[in-house]
C-alpha cells in the first residue's frame, strides 16, 4: 500500500466533502461539510491529505492562531479505515505546526466516537473538558470531549 501525504487545495474539495459525509453520517453525525466549505478551508487553514492507490483516503483540517491550533476535522474514507491513516496524518501535521510556532493543539470529539478517542489518546492527547449535548444525533444529543496536546 503506497501512502502519500500532501497539502490539499480547492481541487480536492469534492473528495474531501465525500469522505467527510461518510465519516460523519448518522448515527455518528448529521452529515458532512459540503465542497464549498472544504474549498474555503483549503484557502485559510492547514489541510493535509493521505493518498492511497485509489486517491484521497483521509484528510485533516487544522486552524491555527498565534501559538495555538485546533483540529477542526479529521476524516477517513469508510473503505480505508483501521489502516493507520489517522495516525499517519497526525504524524505529518505535527512538524508543520511546530515550525509555525504552535505550542498547544486542541480538538473536540464526540464522546460516542470510540475509535477517534482511542487514536487521539494513543498520540498524546489528554482530556481537558466535556461539553454536554454538543453534537446532534438522530436520537438526541451527545457530549463533546475536549482534548489537548503540548507540541
Amino acid at each position: 500500500m503506497a501512502l502519500t501525504v500532501r497539502s490539499l487545495t480547492a481541487r480536492d474539495a469534492r473528495d474531501m466533502a465525500a469522505i467527510h459525509a461518510q465519516a460523519f453520517a448518522p448515527p455518528h453525525g448529521t452529515g458532512g461539510w459540503d465542497a464549498l466549505e472544504m474549498a474555503t478551508h483549503t484557502q485559510k487553514d492547514i489541510c493535509l491529505g493521505v493518498d492511497m492507490d485509489a486517491g484521497l483516503a483521509a484528510f485533516i483540517i487544522v486552524s491555527s492562531a498565534a501559538d495555538q491550533a485546533e483540529i477542526l476535522t479529521l476524516a477517513t474514507a469508510s473503505s480505508a479505515r483501521r489502516q493507520g491513516l489517522g495516525r499517519e496524518i497526525l504524524k505529518a501535521v505535527t512538524p508543520r505546526l511546530k515550525n509555525d510556532g504552535t505550542i498547544d493543539l486542541f480538538l473536540e470529539v464526540a464522546e460516542d466516537n470510540a475509535p477517534a478517542i482511542a487514536l487521539y489518546r494513543s498520540t498524546g492527547f489528554i482530556p481537558m473538558g466535556r461539553r454536554p449535548g454538543y453534537y446532534r444525533r438522530a436520537g438526541g444529543r451527545v457530549a463533546a470531549l475536549t482534548l489537548s496536546k503540548k507540541l
